[in-house]
């Protein structure tokens, strides 16, 4: 009967055992193959040509031949939208990032892909100030991808620093902080592995995008360590032999501007304009985006009139990066525009950008108003699956339990049955 019983004890552990096991996941591996395929090779080609309608041209043709996964598609789609700011655009086929099965993906270029994409959703959302809407989109991106068990995604230098912007921007101060630490815990244990040009200019981008986060929501003392961590990396990368001259005039350039808008904001007038001739002195200073921009510092000077003309260039680089005239451009270049020229006593010239955006407006309200009726649709079907796979999931766990119950039945009768014929 002793012997019963521990057989018996030992079904029941065994049963429970399992009961309380979840299927195993197939942990997703790292490959160190180049995962860059001919196809990816002709695409970044088209990148390089800076010719967005005919790069576009060339992801449709590759598609529609079969030659392109979907993953791939809206990775190279979303990259051309950006660049030409159609943000619109992109976001109609970011909200298709839900339906995608990380499961499937095999191949780990198109992984790669995936999770590239998720980051540059995110950043979007960041650009277009909807913070809370970042936020849940993380943290969903973040469980998707441990479902599929990848860990990863919340510990990459950006995301963190991401998220740790949405929170301070949202007024929650001390994850930001946390989510900033993490962000350079990451920094540092990505730059004892990886020491290329590319990884120190990324590095020192999310170092900026801190410091900016700082400068924007007024914690200036918080913005300066920031500021100095750029200057120690921008000093290591510069020191390097395989140094990448572009790579290290851009940090320069944006250390610059940064250290510009601290000390204006600080009033430290003399040290602004001093950071200003050092950013003037960059090759990345010249280029058509990047005069756009600094009117920024102009405006807040008060000079109206070096503004304006920068702003004579604005038509230029919106027609050389094929920009849509939508909400967010109207907001982000032509009310400036209007508001320089207008400042300065061009009157003429500001009627003209006024007359602009009255005739772009429209169109740009009807697009803004069918991307978020999209969104919403995408909304309310992400939710209907989560909730019919919540469904499934318990109704799978019922059929267990009911499973086991009847196999414990079973094993007690026969047991029993056992112990009286002994």
């Amino acid at each position: 009967m002793k012997k019963l019983t521990l057989f018996f004890s030992f079904i029941v552990v065994v049963t429970i055992a399992v009961m309380s096991c979840e299927p195993a996941r197939k942990l997703r591996g790292v490959t160190d193959e180049n995962q860059r395929t001919h196809v990816d090779s002709v695409i970044f080609a088209m990148f390089d040509t800076r010719d967005i309608p005919r790069t576009l041209a060339v992801i449709d043709s590759l598609e529609k031949k079969g030659e392109l996964s979907q993953t791939r598609s809206i990775f190279y789609r979303t990259i051309s939208y950006n660049n030409r700011g159609s943000y619109h655009l992109s976001l109609n086929l970011y909200y298709q990032l839900p339906n995608i099965d990380v499961n499937a993906l095999d191949d780990q270029g198109d992984y790669e892909c995936y999770v590239y994409t998720c980051k540059d959703y995110l950043r979007l959302l960041c650009h277009m100030k909807r913070y809370d809407e970042a936020l849940r989109t993380a943290f969903a991106f973040d469980k998707k991808l441990r479902e599929a068990g990848d860990d990863n995604f919340t510990r990459l230098h950006d995301i963190a620093e991401m998220i740790g912007e949405c929170h301070l921007y949202l007024g929650q101060t001390r994850e930001a902080e946390r989510n900033f630490q993490d962000a350079l815990n990451n920094i540092h244990d990505m730059l004892k592995i990886h020491h290329a040009p590319l990884d120190f200019r990324e590095c020192q981008h999310t170092m900026k995008s801190v410091a900016m986060a700082y400068i924007q929501a007024g914690f200036y003392s918080k913005a300066v360590p920031w500021l100095e961590r750029q200057d120690s990396l921008f000093t290591i990368a510069s020191n390097r032999s395989d140094r990448d001259t572009i790579y290290i005039d851009e940090m320069k350039a944006d250390i610059c501007y940064c250290r510009i808008l601290l000390e204006h904001k600080r009033g430290g007038t003399i040290a602004a304009e001093r950071a200003y001739r050092d950013y003037l002195s960059t090759r990345t200073s010249k280029k058509l985006g990047h005069i756009i921009n600094s009117t920024e510092y102009l405006m807040m000077t008060h000079r109206y009139s070096e503004a304006a003309d920068n702003y004579k260039l604005l038509d230029n680089y919106m027609q050389a990066s094929a920009f849509d005239i939508d909400l967010e451009n109207i907001g982000r270049y032509l009310l400036p525009k209007y508001r320089a020229n207008l400042l300065a006593g061009r009157k003429d010239s500001a009627l003209r950008v006024a007359t602009q955006i009255a005739e772009a407006y429209d169109s740009a309200l009807i697009r803004q108003k069918n991307s978020d009726a999209l969104l919403q649709a995408t909304a309310y079907e992400t939710e209907a699956k989560e909730w019919q796979i919540a469904e499934q999931k318990a109704e799978l766990t019922q059929r267990w339990l009911i499973g086991i119950c009847i196999f414990l039945l079973l094993v007690i009768i026969v047991l029993t049955i056992y112990s009286f014929r002994k």
